[in-house]
């Protein structure tokens, strides 16, 4: 079945309709664990973050209104999700770094290694700027997409997008030479 036919077979529900969900999510489930992969660099992180993304599609297929792609619905549910889940944590942080309570306890700083690959200078950027990076240069959306995607206004995204590479440049600049040159040379061509 097409996608449009299997989601409209999922909005009726029924038997049929929880094969076809079924069916929706699991044709998708690799795209968002790559997705998160990128995003966080943790794999167990991502795999969480792809279930409770599947959950909540489970929950609010309802609210999908078939203007874009499915995937890309799916995306939008995860990267909502997630930065829910990163707002906490910095609101748990802030009242233990108010309340030097053990309850919740900080990471600790790892060592600066000598080099910086690019899995380490991604994760230094925060997600509002590491999100809408990875969906247009891992997964190719558009400046509209990403948009529509984050439920941001373009000129939001432009900005992002241009301060993120920005970013990623410099910190690539301090590494030894000869370190990550093509993909310092794909961030120049950006």
């Amino acid at each position: 079945m097409r996608e449009k036919e299997l989601i409209k077979t999922a909005l009726a529900g029924g038997k049929r309709g929880e094969e076809a969900l079924a069916a929706l999510l699991q044709a998708n489930y690799r795209l968002v664990l790559g997705y998160f992969l990128k995003v966080t660099q943790d794999p167990e992180l991502a795999r969480d973050l792809t279930q409770e993304t599947m959950v909540r599609a489970l929950k609010n297929l309802p609210k999908y209104r078939g203007e874009g792609k499915f995937s890309t619905w799916l995306i939008a549910v995860g990267s909502n999700f997630y930065r829910d889940e990163l707002r906490k944590k910095k609101t748990a942080e802030k009242i233990a770094e108010k309340t030097n309570d053990r309850r919740f306890p900080l990471p600790e700083k790892q060592a600066e290694a000598e080099t910086v690959d690019i899995k380490r200078a991604l994760l230094e950027l925060p997600a509002e700027k590491r999100i809408p990076l990875v969906l247009k240069y891992y997964y190719d959306y558009s400046y509209q997409e990403i948009a529509a995607t984050l439920k941001i206004p373009l000129g939001t995204v432009r900005s992002r997008l241009h301060a993120a590479v920005r970013q990623l440049r410099e910190r690539l600049q301090e590494e030894p030479e000869g370190t990550h040159r093509k993909i310092r040379a794909t961030l120049e061509e950006s």
